[in-house]
């Protein structure tokens, strides 16, 4: 099952408000909509999580006057983007519903129960969705993402091998023929980097490109021939990965890299760069694990060299320049122990596999 974040619902709100992104979000409760989204990933079944959803939304009022149209809306989104469709004719039987939701006398399971009759599944093909997601991300989000990293002051915050990792994303989007860049691309943007911690912690759980790209297409398909010529925008849940990696970045006093990307793909676990990770890795929470202790290891490395050289009572442009210097040489130093120490983990494990305890 596909589910919406909290940007999907916000392009959605903006829309039916019609208000630009700045203005829905000051306007409503970003708080409210987690809650009733993180409810939503808990239940199974389309009608369920559906009903969940509407429940939740009217009785949460994120989007204040006009909560219920916006709420409706976003279920009819959430169930099209599942590949069925959601009948609300008597409108009539739908307000009545509303009210009783409102009022508290009746909840998600009724909810549920009244979407459940009304749901028209459609069969699910890899052209449908490619298709589905064209029209999305270009019926009024697609001005709004398109490019939107070029001259975004974030954008400026991006290390060089962070901007490599967008690139490459674009490109494997070409290279599949889809019309968009999600977090798959993204993952596969930092496995073909082939360098730096985020590539080596994934290479560590066997998350190859070859293996990236086939669960891709056996999850998305490829896209029609020359769909993807032009710009390709990126979808929200693109977006998100790169404000939550903004955020982590800024959380340690650090511009963008793409092991910060890669934290953001990994909080996105029901993205489809997520569903990956899970699949190859088992647990995205180990991945999240080992590659936070490389870079609070890093990290402490970093500060040992900034601490030593604050000592120095010149403050003068050739200390400035010497700590660059020493930081530089550091980063070269922990760069090859890490390759050393992948090497030395290969080495015992192919002991290993010969029955010798590397131990011993």
């Amino acid at each position: 099952m596909r589910y919406l974040g909290r940007y999907d619902v916000l392009a959605i709100a903006a829309r039916v408000l019609r208000c630009d992104s700045d203005d829905v979000v000051r306007r409503s409760n970003l708080d409210a909509i987690d809650r009733v989204l993180d409810g939503v990933r808990l239940t199974g079944g389309l009608a369920e999580s559906a009903g969940v959803l509407l429940a939740g939304l009217v009785r949460a009022r994120p989007f204040g006057g006009a909560n219920r149209v916006v709420a409706v809306a976003v279920v009819l989104q959430f169930v099209s983007l599942n590949r069925a469709e959601l009948q609300l004719e008597p409108v009539t039987d739908v307000d009545d519903l509303l009210d009783r939701i409102a009022a508290g006398d009746a909840g998600h399971t009724e909810a549920a129960a009244f979407i459940r009759s009304r749901l028209e599944h459609h069969p699910v093909t890899a052209e449908d969705l490619q298709e589905h997601l064209e029209i999305d991300l270009l019926d009024g989000l697609g001005d709004l993402l398109q490019d939107w990293w070029r001259g975004d002051p974030m954008y400026e915050k991006f290390t060089e091998p962070a901007r490599q990792v967008i690139v490459l994303a674009q490109e494997e989007a070409r290279r599949l023929d889809h019309v968009y860049v999600g977090t798959e691309h993204l993952l596969l943007g930092l496995v073909t980097l082939g360098q730096g911690v985020a590539t080596r912690v994934l290479a560590d759980f066997g998350i190859t490109a070859p293996a990236v790209r086939d669960l891709v297409v056996e999850i998305i398909g490829r896209g029609r021939s020359g769909a993807a010529a032009g710009a390709i925008p990126f979808t929200p849940r693109a977006k998100s990965t790169f404000e939550f990696a903004w955020g982590e970045a800024r959380a340690r006093d650090a511009d963008v890299g793409p092991e910060h990307l890669l934290l953001g793909v990994l909080h996105d676990g029901d993205g489809v760069g997520g569903q990956i990770i899970t699949k190859l890795a088992e647990s995205t929470d180990e991945v999240r694990r080992k590659l936070e202790k490389r870079l609070n290891w890093r990290r402490r490395s970093e500060d040992l060299v900034t601490g030593m050289l604050a000592e120095d009572p010149a403050n003068t442009w050739t200390t400035y320049g010497r700590r660059h210097h020493l930081l530089a040489e550091l980063n070269a130093v922990l760069e090859e122990n890490e390759r050393l120490h992948e090497q030395v983990a290969k080495l015992r494990d192919l002991l290993r596999r010969h029955d010798i305890d590397p131990d011993s």
